[in-house]
């Protein structure tokens, strides 16, 4: 979530950290590939960076409602998933602090919520999930 006030990680309302965990749902030991960020249902979720959305939908893969950003300036990826309402279409250009829909708890989720990956190319030129967290001071 973006904004022209600068907010500090410690602040953010982690509820789920990336790395491995218990799955809340399945129970099963997997690996958490974003962050969970309890926001309110109905929160509007803005874009981090300037990108072109290259997915946007439900494809019954647990992320339910979610957009997929390319970021063309930083090589990088961003999804924001289990929304309520998705405000934007394929190939659209969404600004950084765009809106992109709503805080929802569609898919596999326990709660309102935005689950957010942050996606980047390694040193092998491979591209890899990374902790969302980095992008806070």
């Amino acid at each position: 979530m973006c904004s022209s006030q600068v907010i500090q990680a410690a602040e953010l309302p982690v509820t789920s950290a990336f790395g491995w965990r218990y799955h809340p749902i399945t129970g099963a030991w997997s690996f958490h590939s974003g962050v969970d960020l309890g926001y309110e249902a109905g929160t509007p979720i803005s874009a981090l960076f300037d990108g072109i959305v290259i997915q946007v939908g439900n494809y019954g893969d647990g992320y339910g409602n979610q957009v997929l950003l390319y970021h063309p300036e930083i090589d990088a990826y961003t999804r924001y998933a289990h929304m309520s309402e998705v405000d934007v279409a394929m190939d659209q250009y969404v600004p950084q602090g765009g809106i992109l829909g709503l805080v929802g708890a569609t898919g596999r989720a326990t709660g309102p919520h935005l689950h957010l990956e942050y996606i980047v190319r390694d040193s092998s030129g491979e591209y890899t999930y990374v902790d969302p967290l980095i992008l806070w001071p």
